[in-house]
C-alpha cells in the first residue's frame, strides 16, 4: 500500500471514528455527559446510573464493562482488541455456564453479550471504531465492514442471536425451542468467531 493511500485511509478511519461517536451523541446527548464523567471519574447521579443498566441490557454486558467502553470511546479502536477478545470470552462462557444450569433467560442475554463483544473484536481488529450496540448499527457494521465472504455469516449470527435476546425480556419460546434457538445461534457464533480470528 502506498503511503498516500495509507494515509487516506486513517484519515477514513478517523472521520468513521468520529461519525460513529457523534451518531451516538446526537441520537441519546446524555451518554455525552456520562462518558465524560465516567472518563474524569466523577460521582454519578441516578440518572447516569439508568443509563448504564439500560445500556448493559441493550449490549448484554455487564454495568462495569459498559462504563468501562464508554470510558475509552475515545481510544484507538486496535487498542481495544484485547479487551473485546476478553470480553467475549467472559460472556460466552458465562452463556455456557447459564446454559448448563438450565437458567436460559440468562444464558440468551450472555450469549448475546458475546456476539456484540466478536462484532467490536471484529471491528477492533481491523482499526475500525464500533460505539454502538443497537441491532441496527450491528447490522449496518456487518454490512459494510465485514469482508465479503463471511459478511452472511454475520448477518445469520444476527437474526439467529435476536431471538434469544428477545427472550431475555419476553420468555416467549417452551424450553425445547428455546434450545433449538441455542444450538442455532451457538454454531454461527463459533463459525464467526473462527473467521474473525484468523481474517487479518
Amino acid at each position: 500500500m502506498s503511503e498516500e493511500v495509507f494515509k487516506l485511509y486513517e484519515v477514513f478511519k478517523l472521520v468513521f471514528k468520529l461519525y460513529s461517536v457523534f451518531k451516538l451523541y446526537s441520537e441519546y446527548p446524555e451518554l455525552l455527559s456520562l462518558a465524560g464523567k465516567l472518563s474524569r471519574s466523577e460521582e454519578l447521579n441516578d440518572a447516569d446510573r439508568a443509563w448504564l443498566r439500560e445500556l448493559a441490557k441493550a449490549s448484554g454486558w455487564d454495568v462495569d464493562d459498559v462504563s468501562d467502553e464508554l470510558r475509552n470511546l475515545g481510544a484507538d479502536p486496535s487498542s481495544r482488541v484485547n479487551k473485546y477478545r476478553e470480553l467475549f470470552n467472559k460472556y460466552y462462557e458465562e452463556a455456557h455456564r447459564h446454559y448448563s444450569n438450565k437458567d436460559y433467560p440468562q444464558a440468551a442475554e450472555k450469549l448475546w453479550g458475546a456476539i456484540t463483544a466478536l462484532i467490536k473484536l471484529h471491528a477492533a481488529l481491523r482499526g475500525v471504531a464500533k460505539v454502538e450496540w443497537s441491532h441496527g448499527d450491528l447490522y449496518i457494521y456487518v454490512s459494510n465492514n465485514v469482508e465479503e465472504e463471511n459478511r452472511q455469516t454475520f448477518k445469520d449470527l444476527l437474526k439467529a442471536g435476536e431471538p434469544l435476546h428477545r427472550y431475555f425480556y419476553e420468555r416467549d419460546v417452551d424450553p425445547k425451542t428455546f434450545e433449538s434457538l441455542w444450538n442455532d445461534a451457538v454454531k454461527l457464533l463459533e463459525i464467526a468467531k473462527e473467521k474473525t480470528l484468523r481474517s487479518p
